[in-house]
């Protein structure tokens, strides 16, 4: 049984920008929170449907990760989805929405529907300390988003 979370935050940067912010995955370094080191990342590009990403890492210094992942839809400049073929997870599929706001900017949603195991303690772990993880999680990641969109507004191209 999966779970399902979500989070929304409105950025100062438009939704071309923050789409193509969010479509290269060199770009997670500057999301991520101090806890979690990424120490090599692999990826064929920006996102384009099919394409594979891996990632490698370390969180709170001692949980390994391994993460390989696919571009499962591109539709610029509004819907990113990846979704995680080899990883802790048994399901992990990561949405990202970008929707203009009349006045500038965009808000930026993220939905996640996950499982992390099939069993009943799974499914708990997936209810309780997964979610309050992906809380904590995107909170920061939001922020720091925040942060970005806020020194890249004017700019037609992200920095990269």
């Amino acid at each position: 049984m999966s779970c399902t979370f979500h989070a929304s935050t409105k950025l100062a940067a438009s939704t071309e920008v923050m789409f193509a912010f969010h479509s290269d995955p060199r770009n997670i370094v500057h999301v991520m929170p101090p806890t979690l080191k990424v120490t090599s990342l692999e990826t064929g590009g920006l996102a384009q449907e099919g394409r594979l990403i891996e990632l490698h890492g370390h969180d709170w210094g001692i949980i390994p990760l391994r993460w390989k992942c696919r571009w499962r839809t591109v539709q610029p400049p509004h819907v990113l989805v990846d979704e995680m073929l080899e990883g802790p997870f048994e399901q992990f599929v990561h949405e990202h929405r970008f929707e203009p706001l009349p006045d500038g900017g965009c808000v930026m949603h993220d939905t996640i529907t996950f499982a992390f195991g099939r069993s009943w303690w799974g499914r708990m772990l997936s209810g309780t300390v997964v979610r309050l993880y992906l809380a904590m999680l995107f909170k920061y990641r939001h922020f720091r988003t925040r942060q970005w969109a806020a020194q890249h507004e004017q700019s037609e191209e992200p920095v990269r």
